[in-house]
């Protein structure tokens, strides 16, 4: 929820910032974009605000295009002129641009290019009447906004709401050139002959594909140099308090918002971080854990597996045993080798023992091993015998009750 809200406020501020920008054509007309906090993935299209006649329009629109702060110049508002000045001090250069200007018996903008082989570029864009009445405060050439979008190797095609007229624009060698198709240039290849370019690689622009390229480059305006794209008249003819009033307190509050904005949702997106790294490592640990217990298990396991007993049939033995130990035999001592049992006994007939062991199920073949002797009173004998597995079905023998249990320590 708190996201979604997130997502609403700078909707509205993005919303709110693009009522601060306007372009000027024939007409003036603001961006509109979509619901998106994504503004790459929006379309937006540019909407009429307000003519020249201004008789059809509602005073509204016309008191909002007066109050943009940011101006974008169709290429039909100016004209466009590159000098070469053998100059590389930019101070010093600045100087003579200004004096130009202020003399420029219309209302002229310039940009100072990169200085090249001991000569600076300066591009002048002189306004015609389409610019009269404008109040904004930042007036910036469209051409140059297109032509930071690309190296030197493309050029832009694109057509202006005033009558169609298509724009041809490429960054140029040291800085963006323009041109209106008309006259001996008609194509984007005799545009870039004159402008000593090579034409590799040619964008045409839609109407909202131009509108995009703009919009886009709004978010870049920090990268341009600004000295020479002020509307100075705008400025002197506001004293100092209405300047403060007008931009440094809205400025002021605009930048509070946001910034209160980006903590909020930085705060958000810190404590979301932290709940799934908790979790993550909670199931980490889980998982470690598991891991851990199997790995002693392996462990104990393989330190077993030495001490386990060559025969699986200890059960099917004392099964054999078992009847014979009721009888009063005594087991001196029992050995196992695979299915091969050896018993040394002490019974007061040897051969009844023999002949009680063959009935035993189970036992293949029994016989003496080595001479029965006679020793106080009963007969000792080594008796071995073959025992095959059995099927354990006979569960009523209980181990802990049997005297063989009781009495480990004859075996």
């Amino acid at each position: 929820m708190m996201q979604s809200a997130a997502q609403k406020l700078i909707s509205k501020i993005k919303t709110t910032a693009l009522k601060q920008v306007v372009y000027v054509d024939n007409a003036h007309y603001h961006f509109q974009v979509n619901d998106s906090v994504h503004a790459d993935d929006a379309g937006f299209s540019l909407v009429t605000a307000t003519s020249k006649a201004g008789e059809h329009q509602q005073r509204s629109e016309t008191e909002q295009v007066s109050k943009a702060k940011v101006a974008i110049l169709s290429r039909n508002c100016y004209r466009e002129k590159i000098e070469w000045y053998p100059i590389t001090k930019k101070i010093d250069l600045l100087k003579l641009v200004k004096l130009q200007v202020e003399n420029a018996p219309a209302k002229v903008l310039f940009i100072i290019g990169k200085s090249q082989n001991g000569k600076t570029p300066v591009t002048y864009y002189q306004l015609n009447q389409l610019c009269d009445g404008i109040k904004s405060w930042l007036l910036l050439p469209e051409t140059y906004l297109i032509a930071q979008q690309s190296g030197t190797e493309t050029l832009w095609s694109y057509q202006t709401p005033f009558a169609q007229n298509t724009v041809f624009v490429a960054k140029g060698l040291a800085t963006p050139v323009s041109a209106i198709k008309g006259g001996m240039i008609q194509t984007v290849q005799q545009f870039a002959l004159s402008q000593g370019l090579a034409a590799e690689q040619v964008l045409s622009l839609s109407a909202e594909q131009h509108a995009t390229a703009l919009y886009q480059q709004l978010s870049k305006l920090y990268q341009m140099p600004f000295i020479g794209l002020i509307n100075k008249a705008n400025f002197k003819a506001q004293n100092n308090s209405a300047r403060l009033k007008k931009f440094v307190l809205p400025s002021l509050v605009v930048v509070s918002g946001y910034l209160l904005l980006a903590v909020q949702i930085s705060a958000y997106e810190a404590q979301s971080a932290k709940q799934a790294l908790q979790l993550a490592t909670k199931e980490a640990n889980v998982v470690l854990n598991q891991y851990k217990d199997i790995n002693q298990m392996i462990e104990r396991y393989q330190q077993l597996e030495g001490n386990t007993p060559q025969s699986t049939e200890l059960l099917a033995v004392w099964q054999v045993l078992a009847p014979m130990y009721d009888q009063g035999v005594i087991f001196n001592d029992v050995q196992q080798t695979q299915n091969q049992v050896t018993i040394r006994i002490s019974a007061e007939s040897a051969s009844q023992t023999l002949q009680m062991l063959l009935g035993q199920p189970g036992v293949g073949s029994a016989e003496f091993i080595g001479s029965v002797r006679r020793q106080r009173g009963l007969d000792a004998a080594t008796i071995q015998f073959a025992i095959s597995p059995l099927v354990l079905t006979d569960n009523n023998i209980d181990i802990a009750q049997t005297p063989a249990n009781a009495n480990k320590e004859v075996l």
